[in-house]
């Protein structure tokens, strides 16, 4: 069915079958074989439910994997298929499975129009064709730098509650998702006060996050004077299907202390800042490290450098996940929180490879990376925010990451402090 066609959504995407892509005018969204054969799969079947078992079947042909996977591929989809709301491209059908209800078939050219190209561009005079690629150097040039597109800022809203005699800050968009992420707390609390010989949950001071596709947990023990107390801090990074496996995984065994992953990276500099993430799901990856390397410019702009890196479960080795760049900017600060920085992508390279311990489809570490590879890609600008500091230590809220600590390498961190005097201040 596929053959030189292509696949247009209502939001005006399309899916590209002989590439492997979905396009928009401006984007272009790599999908993995998976994810391919699962969409054509529901394509084919528009209109019609299409059960997990057979989406399991399709997108995995030669070899068993759980729902968790389709579970994943589905999630990575929408996000890659742009849905604004949940469903508005791939339905779900409670206790049965999903289904694609509009789509519509057009006859894609590009191939054949890159045969002609091939043709005739011999015969070009040599000036006509470099003044060709000057002229779309200079129009590619100016569309990528004035290309930004500005999302409405997310409207965050906290709650504030204990757990035992430690604050708990909750935070998300509705008072619904709120009481959600309190019951998921109660419940992780239920849970844990039933286990033997576990520590007692008391002076930490805990956060907790409901984002669109996931939530996160941060945390770390505090002293007299309300300051985590170092190397005790810890953020996990948990997809909707995820919690059952923290409960298991990690509430059983609930971490206290941890130490700095050494990345050997030969003449690689310290670092201005990192970041430390968790995750808990059986793609076979643990954790991320994050690099910041900053550096201001004339005009008082901070420009970064981000190196990411994950770490196999299994052998503890670390690999590299991407590398990108940004400016960021501290801007008028209309949040609950300290301060709001603005992001603006310059840079992205996808530098993971594939390898046999690790299970991309489950991997909650590289959906969200790919959210970020779209957001950079896609020039989309961003927003992080400050939620706590102390010296050396900020606690952060990215809208597409979740919330993590930022270690930093001088007292006073350059990422929110240098137009602190300007910034409208709000404490937690």
């Amino acid at each position: 069915m596929s053959g030189q066609k292509q696949f247009k959504f209502t939001n005006e995407l399309v899916f590209i079958p002989a590439l492997g892509v979905i396009k928009s005018d401006t984007t272009s969204q790599k999908l993995n074989l998976s994810e391919q054969y699962i969409l054509l799969y529901l394509i084919e079947h528009a209109n019609c439910p299409v059960t997990k078992e057979d989406l399991l079947k399709a997108g995995w042909p030669d070899r068993v994997v759980s729902e968790a996977s389709l579970f994943q591929a589905i999630r990575s989809l929408r996000v890659k298929l742009q849905e604004k709301t949940k469903g508005e491209i791939i339905e779900t059908l409670p206790r049965v499975g999903y289904q694609i209800t509009q789509v519509s078939i057009e006859k894609y050219s590009d191939l054949s129009t890159a045969t002609v190209i091939k043709k005739t561009a011999p015969y070009l005079p040599y000036l006509s064709i470099a003044t060709l690629a000057a002229g779309i150097l200079l129009v590619g040039s100016y569309l990528w730098f004035t290309g930004y597109k500005y999302p409405d800022k997310p409207h965050y809203i906290t709650r504030t509650s204990m757990l035992q005699n430690s604050t708990v800050t909750l935070i998300s968009t509705s008072e619904k998702e709120i009481s959600e992420l309190q019951a998921k707390l109660d419940d992780l609390h239920d849970t844990y006060s039933q286990l033997d010989n576990v520590p007692d949950l008391t002076n930490l001071k805990l956060y907790a996050f409901k984002g669109k596709d996931s939530y996160s947990l941060a945390w770390c023990r505090v002293d007299e004077n309300n300051h985590c107390l170092p190397n005790t801090d810890f953020s996990y990074q948990i997809s909707d299907e995820g919690w059952r496996l923290f409960k298991l995984k990690v509430m059983q065994d609930l971490p206290l202390s941890r130490q700095d992953p050494i990345i050997q990276t030969e003449l690689a500099r310290e670092p201005t800042s990192q970041v430390f993430l968790n995750f808990v799901d059986d793609s076979g990856i643990d954790s991320q490290v994050v690099y910041h390397y900053i550096t201001k410019d004339k005009d008082n702009k901070l420009n970064f450098s981000y190196l990411n890196f994950i770490s196999e479960e299994k052998t503890g080795y670390h690999h590299a996940l991407s590398i990108s760049s940004a400016t960021l900017t501290v801007v008028e600060n209309e949040s609950p929180f300290i301060s709001t920085i603005e992001l603006k992508p310059i840079m992205y390279h996808w530098a993971y490879q594939p390898n046999e311990f690790v299970n991309e489809d489950t991997s909650t570490a590289i959906y969200l990376e790919s959210k970020v590879k779209n957001q950079f890609l896609g020039k989309n600008i961003g927003y992080s925010y400050l939620l706590y500091q102390q010296p050396f230590v900020d606690l952060v809220l990215n809208d597409q990451v979740g919330i993590f600590w930022v270690h930093n390498s001088e007292k006073d961190a350059k990422i929110f402090n240098y137009k602190r005097q300007a910034i409208t201040q709000k404490a937690l």
